[in-house]
């Protein structure tokens, strides 16, 4: 009988924290902030991209003329599935006036 009365006590002493229970929300407050500190120096910068697909345009079955623009020059290709072609180096690109770009 007596070593069910250790059991039982035994249990009953497991049931109660000894931390109170705001504990582990403060903790997972503590981290937050931290990590927030540690990380607000990081900045993600994008690369500037050189390679530009300025218009292209379908001819069925898988077949497109495309201008690239690679820095400022222009380039007129073709592409299918098996293959990529250069059609004609156009030169530099101009830059156009920001009216022309607006449709009426």
């Amino acid at each position: 009988m007596s070593s069910l009365t250790r059991v039982t006590s035994a249990a009953e002493d497991s049931g109660s924290l000894s931390a109170p229970a705001f504990a582990i929300p403060s903790l997972a407050l503590r981290a937050w902030a931290f990590l927030q500190r540690h990380f607000a120096a990081v900045r993600i910068q994008r690369r500037d991209r050189h390679l530009r697909l300025c218009e292209s345009i379908s001819l069925g079955d898988k077949r497109v003329v495309a201008l690239l623009q690679l820095d400022s020059q222009r380039f007129l290709i073709a592409a299918t599935p098996q293959n990529i072609c250069l059609l004609q180096a156009l030169g530099p690109a101009v830059a156009e006036p920001e009216d022309s770009r607006q449709k009426p």
